[in-house]
């Protein structure tokens, strides 16, 4: 199978457990339609080769652990890590919506109402009705409440979010 046909979603980032099971890291964030994929296409020595997927579960916004059919051991695993893995054209159209949807505000300066400088995001941590952002404040990083009512204004051009800090919430342990 030829690569251009395909688009590249990741790669095989470790070995989970001793049934084999692989960590997948996406090149997009995800969510509930990753869970109806059937396989991947794996590079194995410069080709694309099909693998069946026995079950998948998120575990977070960017990776997933998968069993993969006929991969039964920890060791029969290993030899997969840091292989790229690509999905088809037709598998990315059914799961574009996620990967479209995908926040990466990772590096945008985060300020106050006041536009005072809070810190810088180091990643926005996509959960179900309690959205994250694990921002760096001086030398800790802390996680702050993405909530929509909560961001006054994003600026992508400047990398810059503005949002209502809530008063305490520093003051937290």
């Amino acid at each position: 199978m030829k690569k251009d046909n395909h688009y590249l979603a990741g790669a095989l980032l470790k070995s989970t457990g001793t049934k084999g099971e692989i960590i997948l890291k996406f090149n997009s964030g995800l969510s509930d339609e990753i869970l109806k994929l059937e396989s991947i296409l794996v590079e194995v020595d410069g080709k694309l080769v099909p693998f069946f997927i026995e079950t998948i579960k998120i575990k977070s916004s960017a990776t997933a652990v998968v069993q993969i059919e006929g991969i039964n051991s920890e060791q029969s695993s290993k030899e997969f890590i840091d292989s790229d893995f690509y999905i088809s054209k037709k598998q990315k159209r059914e799961v574009d919506l996620v990967l479209e949807e995908s926040i990466d505000v990772a590096g945008y300066i985060l300020k106050d109402q006041d536009n005072k400088l809070i810190g810088t995001v180091v990643e926005f941590i996509d959960i179900a009705r309690n959205p994250l952002l694990n921002v760096k404040v001086g030398k800790k990083e802390i996680l702050i409440p993405a909530n929509e009512d909560l961001i006054i204004e994003v600026d992508d051009d400047e990398q810059i979010i503005l949002m209502h800090i809530p008063e305490g919430l520093f003051d937290l342990p």
